[in-house]
């Protein structure tokens, strides 16, 4: 009997959860791709969001166009969202929600009604945590590789590309 091939090698995976206090006074750079555009990189919506909590403990959403909202973060499912209100809420209400897997970048769809639309899912988004972190400047050596260009790196590894071309 060989003993190698009873051996199971097991890989670690690093991974911390993530609570409503790693969001406190952050700043985001979000890219949206609603499903009405082109999937072209021109078509991609680029805006900032500043996520602030109230003295009396409301998580409010500060937006680059000024609008308002909440954010949220339900620790136990790793489950991030924000919402953008119009005004008066004639034109609806738009929520980013995702799934939390990265300290400095999130992603996920864009849900968005208003009263004379359903609830449906209209777009995507990624984001990138900028800004400072804990007193100090947040570096892209830190934050490293955004999780979604690792996924087309291991996607062309696995169909057998390379850097140099085609294998």
């Amino acid at each position: 009997i060989d003993d190698d091939d009873d051996e199971t090698e097991w890989v670690e995976e690093e991974f911390e959860v993530l609570s409503e206090r790693d969001f406190y006074n952050t700043e985001w750079k979000i890219g949206t791709l609603m499903d009405n555009k082109p999937r072209v990189p021109s078509s991609i919506e680029t805006t900032w969001v500043r996520l602030t909590t109230t003295e009396d403990g409301q998580n409010k959403a500060v937006w680059g166009d000024n609008s308002k909202g909440r954010w949220v973060v339900d620790v136990p499912s790793q489950y991030f969202s924000i919402s953008k209100e119009t005004f008066g809420g004639w034109f609806g209400k738009k929520i980013w929600a995702g799934t939390i897997e990265d300290f400095y970048y999130l992603e996920g769809t864009v849900r968005g009604w208003s009263p004379v639309s359903p609830a449906s899912v209209i777009g995507q988004w990624q984001a990138i945590r900028l800004g400072v972190v804990d007193g100090d400047r947040v570096t892209q050596e830190e934050r490293g590789v955004a999780p979604w260009f690792q996924r087309v790196k291991e996607g062309d590894e696995a169909s057998g590309k390379s850097e140099g071309g085609d294998s």
